[in-house]
This record gives C-alpha cells, sequence and structure tokens, in this order.
C-alpha cells in the first residue's frame, strides 16, 4: 500500500507539472482523438468466484500431471540431503551406501524416462494485482513517459510497477540431465576420502534446481474466463440469458482493452481479432442465432493467443 502511495504522489507531482506546461497542438490531437473504453455494468459474478474460477484453471494447467515424479523428486532429494548428514557425523559407510542407492534409484529413473531431463518438484502460485482502470493507466503511463522524457528514470520505474496485473507461477525442477552424474562425482570423492569436495558436489547440486517461472497477465485470464461463463449461460435455459451473456462479453472486451493498455502483448493484431470476433458474437446473441460455433472459434482464439504470447508457443 505505502507504494501504491507514493508512486500516486508522485503521479499527482507529475501530473501537475504536466498541467503547468503549454501543451502542442500535436499533442492536444493525440489527446482528443484517445477514445478511452467506458467500464461495463460488473458482471453476475463477484470478483472472489471469479478469482477463485481462474485460480483453479491456472492450476489444473501447471499442476505437476505425475504425482509419483513429485515424489520421487521429494525423496531423491530427501536421500541427498541424508548423506550430507552421515558425511558430518563421520558415518562414511551409511554415507557410501546411501549414495550408492541413491544412484541406482537415479539410473532406474533414468532408464524409465530417457528423454526426462526435468522432474517436477513443486509448483508455486502468486498473484500480484494493481488494482487500477483504464483512465488510472493512461495517467500512469503518460506521468512515467514524461519523467522518462526528463531523464527521471527512477521515478518513472517506481510509477511503472503499478501497472502489474499478473498471476506468477514457479515450477521447481530437479535436473536429471546433471544430478545423477553429480551424485557419480560426488562418490568417487568419497571413495577417495575427499569428504570436503564430496560435500561441496552434494550441496551444489542441491542448489541446483531448475525453477521456471511463467507470467499470465489476470486481464487476460479474467477476460478467458468471462467468455466461458458468456457460453455456460447460453448453453442455460436462464431467461435472462441474452443479457447476462452480453454483459459477460462486455466485460471480457473491457478486460482486453485494460491487458492492452497495460503493455501485455501491447500492438498484438489478436487483440483486434479478439475484439471482433466478441463483437460478431454479441450481435448473434441478440438475433437470437446459433452460438455454439462461435463461441468455439472465440474461445480457441482466446487459448492461441495466451499460449503464443505468455507461455511462448508458436501458433499451429
Amino acid at each position: 500500500m505505502k507504494k501504491v502511495i507514493m508512486s500516486l504522489a508522485v503521479l499527482a507531482m507529475i501530473s501537475t507539472s504536466c498541467a503547468q506546461e503549454k501543451t502542442t497542438g500535436k499533442e492536444e490531437k493525440a489527446t482528443q482523438e484517445q477514445v478511452i473504453p467506458q467500464k461495463p455494468e460488473q458482471a453476475k459474478i463477484s470478483a472472489q468466484d471469479l478469482q477463485a474460477n481462474i485460480n483453479k484453471g491456472v492450476q489444473d494447467d501447471f499442476a505437476i500431471k505425475a504425482p509419483k515424479d513429485a515424489e520421487e523428486a521429494i525423496k531423491i532429494l530427501e536421500e541427498t540431503q541424508n548423506v550430507l548428514r552421515y558425511i558430518a557425523k563421520n558415518k562414511d559407510k551409511k554415507a557410501k551406501a546411501e549414495l550408492a542407492k541413491l544412484i541406482g534409484e537415479l539410473e532406474i529413473l533414468m532408464t524409465k524416462n530417457p528423454n526426462l531431463a526435468l522432474l517436477p518438484v513443486n509448483v508455486t502460485y502468486e498473484i500480484v494485482d494493481a488494482v487500477v482502470d483504464i483512465p488510472t493507466v493512461y495517467q500512469i503511463t503518460g506521468a512515467a513517459q514524461k519523467a522518462m522524457d526528463e531523464g527521471y528514470y527512477q521515478v518513472a520505474k517506481e510509477l511503472l510497477k503499478d501497472l502489474t496485473s499478473e498471476m506468477r507461477i514457479k515450477t521447481t525442477y530437479l535436473p536429471l540431465a546433471t544430478y545423477p552424474d553429480a551424485m557419480r562425482l560426488a562418490a568417487a570423492a568419497l571413495d577417495e576420502g575427499k569428504k570436503e569436495e564430496a560435500t561441496a558436489i552434494l550441496l551444489k547440486a542441491l542448489n541446483t534446481l531448475a525453477v521456471v517461472e511463467v507470467k499470465l497477465p489476470l486481464p487476460v485470464l479474467r477476460a478467458e474466463e468471462f467468455i466461458k461463463l458468456a457460453a455456460v449461460t447460453m448453453a442455460s435455459d436462464d431467461q435472462d440469458k441474452k443479457a447476462v451473456a452480453i454483459l459477460f462479453l462486455e466485460n471480457a472486451e473491457y478486460q482486453l482493452d485494460l491487458a492492452e493498455a497495460m503493455g501485455y502483448g501491447k500492438k498484438d493484431k489478436e487483440f483486434a481479432e479478439l475484439h471482433e470476433a466478441i463483437k460478431v458474437l454479441k450481435k448473434a446473441i441478440e438475433e437470437d442465432k446459433e452460438t455454439k460455433e462461435q463461441f468455439d472459434n472465440l474461445q480457441n482464439k482466446m487459448k492461441n493467443f495466451k499460449e503464443r504470447l505468455f507461455f511462448k508457443k508458436e501458433k499451429k
């Protein structure tokens, strides 16, 4: 909260400075032409329920698909720590036996999964959300641009921190490509009585777990969820389903506008394609036309858009 208050104070200072300067004709024209999307009426779902739906979908996408693999990875790490404990207590025979057992288990695992380079250990989720609307985004980006133009780079950096609205998913992996070799090196050192060297190798192996982080913009996730809710609504028997579904789609449009304003996938042509698909879908709903195929098309576009921009996958 302190960071947000500080950034808003800086924003106010820069905005005041801007107001005191003369605006050129070109700047006036740009301001006049800038159309700020209006925030629609709140959709028929609470923010908490919407986030819960998003959390479930993301966790399904990023969950460790093979729990046995995770258990195996944790077991390997625990056994490595056991070896270190035995070495520290000068129980060399137990350390060697435990290490030999560990190497054997790794060899069996690699034989069963020859192409498995990373073994998942755990997944963590974090939400970093700046609750802002599009006018506030434009205020912040305008002030940050002015700060950049005037050489106040640190001020600009602080302002832009408030444009973060994303879910961060970190997956920790055991690197099978290097871990078995490290265990063999440690075993060789231990056989030669080089306990300090063996300890150093084992500690390094434990500290070189691979961490892969994916950042997913919350406005894009919310837009995707609103589209799903609209599809479910249209498939229901609710009397007001048309109005409710359209409201969901209008909220999806706004979230896409917000994502673009915040710089998530900036200037990507697919934002325009998604808006057009929503526009066509809303018209079909209003005219009582069949919408299942159009919903499927829109959801596929959203999926491809999200995967290509934020999972770094190429479109097929």
